[in-house]
């Protein structure tokens, strides 16, 4: 699961337990104004991420973490349970969306939609 934190300047997304070991021991973060659009989307986490691309995980049913790329976009995935994903659409950033399991969908899009908002 993936734990986002808000700064000023970027939001940094945290993977906890066995993920953090398995798929990306740093934080990931990304600067607001590289978000372009956020949105809660199970469906978009059930589709098979693509191909790996680096250190990647891909369990059908269990687990999607990783690096993925499919049809030109590099995306990187979190997601466990797919009605807990967010995703995050990103332009000028090293991935074209984050997919994200977070306990409370909701929440974390309320945060990076106040975030994104106060240009």
């Amino acid at each position: 699961m993936a734990v986002l934190t808000a700064t000023d300047t970027h939001l940094s997304i945290h993977l906890t337990g066995a993920r953090r070991v398995f798929g990306r021991w740093r934080p990931l973060t990304v600067p607001w104004d590289r978000i372009t659009n956020a949105r809660i989307d199970p469906e978009a986490a059930r589709v098979f991420p693509g191909a790996r691309w680096g250190v990647a995980t891909n369990v059908p049913g269990v687990v999607n973490l990783g690096s993925f790329r499919r049809a030109g976009r590099l995306d990187f995935w979190d997601v466990g349970d797919p009605d807990r994903a967010i995703v995050v659409e990103l332009e000028g950033a090293k991935y074209d969306r984050l997919l994200l399991e977070v306990d409370d969908p909701a929440a974390a899009i309320a945060m990076i939609g106040a975030m994104t908002s106060e240009d």
